[in-house]
């Protein structure tokens, strides 16, 4: 499991919870370059997460609910008929969360080694 630095993972989350407010100024066209960057780096990392799951609507619907626990700020345990368990929520969560960071140029993108592991 990659590893992220807690300033680079909160920087992170806030551009995924920046993304809808982005979306809106696009459809204005009061969009940025940054914002721009910003919007593909969250989709391309969201399509990109959740890939151990071979059903593709399963994996969509669990990519929506991973997306709507950030943007929302709502803990799994409040994120109705989630169709996994807690802890795997989580690692794709993370998951997600350290591919918005690296498609944003933000890490090297290098996996940190397992507790027990050298």
């Amino acid at each position: 499991m990659e590893k992220l630095e807690k300033d680079v993972k909160k920087t992170a989350k806030s551009i995924i919870q920046g993304n809808e407010k982005r979306k809106g100024r696009v459809k204005t066209r009061q969009a940025s370059e940054f914002d721009h960057t910003a919007i593909t780096a969250v989709e391309d990392a969201l399509h990109a997460s959740c890939q151990d799951i071979p059903h593709p609507e399963a994996r969509r619907i669990l990519q929506d609910k991973i997306y709507q626990s950030i943007t929302q700020n709502m803990p799994y345990e409040h994120i109705p008929d989630v169709m996994c368990g807690r802890r795997q929520f989580y690692e794709h969560r993370n998951n997600f969360i350290f591919l918005v960071a690296k498609k944003m140029r933000m890490t090297a993108g290098v996996p940190t080694a397992k507790k027990g592991q050298n």
